[in-house]
């Protein structure tokens, strides 16, 4: 079984990705967190890897695509995978599937996880994080003992530089511009399952389950 996440930022892409992982045995396969093991491997196509996301640049398809196949291929021990952050074009969405042809799968489930922008745009802006205990906050969205502290260690609490309005706007626009004919293609083949992003991450998720359980039967 292969699912697809599709997700603007902040829409808990990540989160229900992973108690999906773990309740139906699918290996999570972020793209982000590939391209970051490969860097961090040796030899020459690591070289050029990180090359590129050090320079801010993008790993055109044909790479991605290499190095896909050959994690996908040293999997076992899992009953499939979740695709997290690709396929985002149309050429990526034939490129998988040829991928997955060429290894007698396919992808059997797309979930997109339709998020309100201001609730996304919140869940962005308003992070903090202690940089003692670690602890991750949202200021629109939590209670704290003391004005900017940590409720477990009173360290004062840490904004990352990125996470600003401006740059979100940007993000989040970019993303749906660039997936719409994505999710527009699968919803075409009776694959896409559009999740609203409402109510606790475990309200989501059961959505999201109901989803899983009413195709594999």
């Amino acid at each position: 079984m292969n699912v697809i996440f599709i997700a603007p930022p902040a829409a808990g892409k990540g989160t229900q990705a992973s108690m999906l992982s773990k309740d139906y045995n699918l290996y999570h396969l972020s793209t982000g967190d590939l391209l970051r093991e490969v860097s961090h491997s040796d030899g020459e196509l690591a070289t050029t890897v990180k090359e590129l996301i050090d320079n801010g640049k993008l790993v055109n398809d044909e790479l991605m695509f290499k190095l896909l196949k050959e994690k996908v291929s040293s999997l076992s021990n899992n009953n499939g995978i979740i695709f997290d952050g690709i396929p985002r074009t149309l050429e990526q969405v034939r490129l998988l599937d040829e991928m997955l042809k060429s290894m007698n799968q396919k992808v059997d489930f797309v979930i997109y996880l339709d998020v309100d922008e201001d609730v996304a745009r919140k869940r962005a802006t308003g992070r903090v994080t202690c940089p003692k205990c670690n602890t991750i906050y949202n200021i629109y969205f939590d209670s704290f003992d003391e004005e900017n502290k940590c409720n477990k260690c009173k360290t004062e609490l840490s904004k990352r530089e990125d996470d600003t309005i401006e740059k979100f706007n940007h993000r989040f626009n970019t993303y749906l511009l660039n997936t719409k004919p994505v999710i527009n293609y699968y919803n075409s083949l009776g694959k896409l399952s559009i999740i609203k992003n409402i109510g606790t991450k475990y309200d989501i998720y059961e959505n999201i389950k109901s989803v899983i359980d009413k195709g594999n039967i």
